[in-house]
């Protein structure tokens, strides 16, 4: 029995660091099925097949941000380091919260990112809209595509 409750405690927290990107997927499906034209048909695929390596790479950054949790004893060492480095866009800041509530820290993570400046509405990466935007960088779309993460 408490293997079976590990393992949807797991599943609840999981789902809370990647539901960002899993809602953005959805809305694509659904602007996918309701416009016909097959340009828009295509974007929306790509844009949904982006956003699921995206929530997969956000469960591995859940994972790692919450060993080194684990390990450190709270948000502080490594694991605070970590959870600086997650600020930066509402997908993995989303991610290393719902690590830090999965080991009881939650509160104190969130009031972490709330005093660094973030609220609820900042969706979009520090510098978006800038010339030196994220979405210009491989760095970037390498993060969200999960590919170069340790």
């Amino acid at each position: 029995m408490r293997s079976i409750q590990g393992f949807l405690d797991y599943q609840l927290w999981s789902l809370r660091a990647t539901w960002p990107p899993l809602l953005l997927a959805g809305l694509c499906v659904l602007l996918a099925l309701v416009t016909g034209h097959p340009v828009v048909f295509g974007l929306a695929g790509l844009g949904m097949l982006v956003l699921f390596f995206d929530s997969a790479a956000r469960l591995r950054d859940f994972e790692r941000v919450r060993v080194l949790i684990r390990r450190s004893g709270g948000l502080t060492g490594a694991a605070l380091r970590n959870f600086r480095k997650a600020r930066v866009s509402w997908c993995t800041r989303r991610s290393a919260i719902a690590a830090a509530y999965a080991e009881g820290l939650g509160e104190e993570a969130r009031r972490l990112v709330r005093h660094w400046g973030y609220r609820p509405w900042h969706v979009f990466p520090d510098g978006a809209f800038t010339r030196n935007s994220p979405f210009l960088r491989v760095a970037f779309w390498k993060s969200v595509l999960g590919f170069g993460a340790k």
